[in-house]
């Protein structure tokens, strides 16, 4: 997937374009899932959680929310495509969350669909939108990270610095952005960042934990 020369709408609106171009059954770089599996895990998250459920329901309701997961499946693929465009809807607390949060649930997924395509390369996002991600950063990188070596994440935007209670030594990350937050989600497949840091500090980026 070519680099856009720029962004045509919302993360959302710029997802939805990606699913409606690539299909239900593109790949995605998480194991397992397809562009199918991809979006009902969105559509879950936003409009039915409790159907991600369903296995631990009473067998009377959890044959009722399969029922209803068969039905969402069943869907053709363009409406299934235009209930997530229309989003969450105002009262929705994911919708607050997702805001609050620099919409880092949809931009990360949207690259784990994009960089699975050959020929993918980093996208040209709005300087809002790269806000959006260096704040979802600042959000997630004490939460996604465990390891015993003191962090400095650097950014066009800034610095951010991640303090170890017991550390080996000091590593910085530098990236765009979007680049950062995929690295501090585990996405070390193709998020492109440049690590620096002491040999101690190295082995303990490679011992530790990041992602949710």
């Amino acid at each position: 997937m070519a680099e856009s020369a720029r962004t045509h709408g919302t993360e959302r609106e710029d997802f939805a374009a990606s699913f409606l171009a690539l299909g239900p059954v593109a790949p995605t770089i998480l194991p397992g899932w397809d562009a199918a599996a991809l979006l009902e895990h969105l559509h879950l998250r936003e409009r039915a959680p409790h159907l991600m459920l369903a296995h631990r329901l009473p067998d009377r309701w959890a044959g009722r929310a399969r029922s209803a997961l068969e039905r969402y499946r069943r869907t053709p693929w363009e409406e299934r495509v235009a209930a997530f465009h229309a989003g969450p809807g105002p009262l929705s607390p994911i919708g607050r969350i997702d805001a609050l949060s620099g919409q880092a649930e949809l931009l990360i997924h949207h690259e784990d669909l994009r960089r699975a395509q050959d020929g993918w390369e980093p996208r040209r996002i709005s300087a809002a939108r790269a806000e959006d991600a260096w704040r979802a950063v600042g959000l997630m990188a004490p939460l996604a990270m465990s390891m015993q070596a003191d962090v400095t994440l650097v950014s066009p935007l800034g610095g951010r610095r991640l303090r170890a209670r017991r550390s080996a030594g000091s590593l910085r990350v530098h990236g765009e952005p979007l680049e950062l937050l995929l690295w501090v989600s585990g996405r070390d497949e193709v998020a492109r960042v440049q690590v620096h840091g002491e040999p101690a500090a190295l082995r303990a980026l490679q011992d530790g934990r990041r992602g949710l």
